[in-house]
């Protein structure tokens, strides 16, 4: 192994030499004083005149990382993300993650009526292999987007058609393969454009096989060589549960997967400023096994035989048109209606238990978004409205596994009919004062209904047949952008944020904890949760070639929702599929203070060479009436740095990516943040050293090659399941025609 990472530097090294003498690309500038989000508006800003912190990843830094999923691109980007498995990833933003950190892809809501609190893996539905820009957006975002926006939002932007206006027909397409040795990863991608004058199409397609994740074997956390390895598994044989020994303990046994994602776009041009985008999106995979679970315990045994996600569907339909430069009140219009179907099941099986219960929820939801844009003179006006009506649909069943028999089981949500419907209106306003001074203000309303039915009363007897929740809620945000000289920005932000209870919230049934015996139950009396968030923005960039940034925020989280002790028609416990458990409901019954800083520095050594790293640290504490007492969520220090020498035919890429440790005295033992799955002391510091290389020898053939954890660190991500990827070798050969 060690002569083969010699043959790849020694490699690198030609190549390097090679790509010396060539010209270099203007286009790989690191900086760009004219960078744009569309995140903080509905319409392209200047990423300069925003008073909210953002970060973009291009499709050329997307392209660099070569990672395996989007999960693991936000990760490599500075965003720390929570995995329970290999096939997902929970993005973790400002003390926030799961349903109080809105993930967006092409402009339409992905949070959906049952995105849980706990931790996610949808983020990985959307195709990374197609992107053209991330826009992350910190802190709250519910002004432009509504409901959910409390810590930020991850916007996913897929690529467009593009058209070809000097000729009548062009196409033109990318394709490539992908190899890595760390979980004998297999990707291929190909997407095709064609395009004319007037009409263009996008067809993309991906399809990636995942084996078990080997863990890193280096330089353990506090000496322990033993932690986390998997020594032994449970596999079934001749209609039993029998315990194995795993041959190679680095490997986290049952974590593979596949998936596969398409994509289809047709753009039409009716004029130069009317356009026509249909958007269709499907993303599928197989079982995904929920590897915590897996190794969990109940006394010396296993706890569970079979834990796994059923395929993960996503499908989306989405039709937008787009009006620029309109004669009369408005400059720019654009109007959207969109589906998504989403299928999602949970599967387990208790060790030595016959019955593999399967719970099933299969969400339908219908959107729309109206927006409008006008200029007068020194302001810029955007105002619009929004809704998304979501429909839940809950079974569950138990299946024999000797016998093939099926019976009824409880489900996770209410079986009956389940429904909430969000409609929104809100108004962005910015006005350049002068050139050097920007103000912005925003307000939104907000209304959202929910109802729940219960149909069965198999298997609990319920003092009502249905439960309705109706919100009012409203947030502004005020932001001042002062630019004093060129490249010196100052920008202060306030601003509020709302999540409304969604059916996990509220309706909820479930066994959480096999061994501790607690039983979720609803409660119809929950309020939507808020946030008050005030930051400070210094930024300055020298003569595009230094850029150096610093936010500061400080966020005051009113009824948060946990989980704690409650009562069920009187009684403290409940009888549940066989069991008696303590009553456990969600309630609003915490405030919480959040702060921290966030900082990113990027400079232009030279016309080839680029430096940039970038921190973030985050405090969270819940308040009570004598000492405070951690929250759940709150990551440690996160960051990474990097070097870049980027050339016309090559590019260079060596980085770290690091995390503080998370102290057991720092974590909520009361919420999410797996204390389990870390070491008695928390989550120890890590870092990881990376190498990723490229080379275009010509315009229509590259090879990237790269290893990440060079050093084959055993670490996890705070409040993960499952350990980090050791090292890990890819090679990725691309076409382009």
């Amino acid at each position: 192994m060690e002569k083969l990472y010699l043959s790849i530097s020694f490699m690198l090294l030609c190549c390097f030499a090679y790509a010396q003498d060539e010209a270099v690309d203007s286009t790989q500038k690191t900086i760009k004083l004219n960078e744009v989000v569309i995140g903080t508006n509905r319409f392209p800003e200047s990423r300069q005149n925003a008073a909210q912190q953002t970060q973009t990843i291009t499709a050329q830094d997307i392209k660099a990382m070569n990672a395996q999923s989007t999960a693991d691109v936000l990760q490599q980007s500075g965003v720390m993300v929570q995995k329970s498995q290999q096939g997902g990833g929970s993005p973790m933003l400002r003390g926030f993650e799961a349903s109080r950190v809105l993930l967006v892809v092409d402009g339409v809501r992905m949070n959906n009526i049952i995105y849980r609190a706990g931790h996610l893996q949808n983020v990985i539905t959307v195709d990374n292999s197609v992107l053209e820009g991330i826009d992350v957006i910190f802190g709250p975002g519910s002004v432009v987007f509504g409901s959910d926006a409390l810590g930020g939002v991850v916007h996913l932007r897929t690529k467009r058609p593009t058209l070809a206006f000097d000729k009548k027909f062009v196409p033109k397409g990318n394709a490539f393969f992908r190899y890595g040795t760390v979980n004998s990863e297999l990707t291929g991608h190909i997407d095709l454009n064609l395009g004319g004058k007037r009409f263009a199409s996008l067809t993309s397609a991906t399809f990636s096989q995942f084996g078990d994740l080997r863990q890193g074997m280096s330089f353990a956390p506090y000496g322990n060589d033993s932690l986390w390895n998997r020594y032994n598994y449970v596999q079934r044989v001749n209609g039993k549960d029998s315990v194995f020994t795993n041959g190679d303990p680095s490997i986290q046994k049952f974590s593979g997967f596949y998936q596969y994602d398409l994509l289809q776009k047709f753009l039409f041009q009716q004029n130069e400023n009317i356009a026509h985008l249909l958007n269709v999106q499907f993303s599928n995979s197989s079982n995904i096994p929920r590897y915590d679970r897996l190794t969990d315990r109940s006394g010396s045994k296993f706890a569970n035989a079979e834990w796994y996600y059923g395929p993960q569907q996503r499908l989306l339909v989405a039709y937008e048109l787009k009006w620029a430069k309109m004669a009369g009140i408005f400059d720019d219009f654009a109007f959207g209606v969109n589906y998504q179907r989403i299928v999602e099941s949970r599967n387990s099986r208790g060790f030595g238990k016959t019955f593999l219960t399967n719970r099933t929820e299969k969400v339908d939801v219908i959107g729309f978004h109206a927006d409008f844009n006008k200029k007068i003179k020194t302001h810029r006006i955007n105002f619009g409205a929004d809704g998304q009506f979501n429909l839940l649909k809950s079974t569950a069943k138990a299946t024999d596994v000797n016998v093939d028999t099926t019976r009824a089981a409880s489900t996770r949500y209410p079986d009956g009919k389940n429904n909430m419907n969000y409609v929104g209106l809100f108004l962005q306003h910015q006005w350049t004062i002068t050139p050097k001074i920007i103000l912005s203000d925003g307000i939104r309303y907000n209304y959202v209904g929910l109802k729940s039915s219960f149909e069965s009363q198999q298997f609990y007897q319920f003092p009502f047949a249905s439960t309705t929740q109706n919100h009012h809620a409203a947030c502004g945000n005020l932001g001042f952008t002062f630019l004093p000289t060129k490249g010196l920005k100052i920008a202060a932000l306030v601003s509020t944020g709302f999540r409304a209870p969604n059916v996990d919230d509220l309706a909820k049934i479930f066994e959480t904890d096999a061994t501790a015996g607690t039983v979720i139950v609803p409660n119809e009396k929950l309020k939507p949760e808020y946030t008050v968030n005030t930051e400070l923005t210094l930024g300055y960039t020298f003569n595009q070639y230094f850029r150096v940034e610093a936010t500061g925020f400080y966020t005051r989280f009113f009824n948060a929702i946990v989980t704690d002790k409650f009562t069920y028609n009187g009684a403290d416990t409940i009888v549940l599929d066989g069991k008696t458990g303590t009553v456990y409901a969600n309630q609003n019954k915490r405030k919480a203070d959040i702060f921290g800083v966030s900082a990113r520095f990027t400079a232009d050594a030279t016309r080839w060479l680029s430096l940039y790293a970038s921190v973030d640290y985050t405090k969270g504490r819940i308040l009570t009436d004598s000492v405070p007492y951690p929250l759940d969520h709150v990551a440690p220090v996160y960051g990474r740095a990097g070097v870049n020498v980027h050339l016309k035919q090559f590019r260079l890429d060596v980085f770290t990516v690091f995390s503080g440790k998370k102290d057991i005295k720092d974590y909520n033992l009361e919420g999410e943040d797996n204390e389990q799955y870390a070491t008695a002391k928390g989550m120890p510091a890590w870092w990881t050293l990376n190498a990723h290389f490229s080379v275009l020898p010509c315009k229509y053939f590259g090879v990237d090659v790269g290893i990440d954890n060079i050093l084959d660190k055993k670490y996890r991500v705070f409040a993960s399941g499952i350990s980090g990827a050791g090292r890990n070798l890819f090679v990725t050969v691309r076409a382009m025609f």
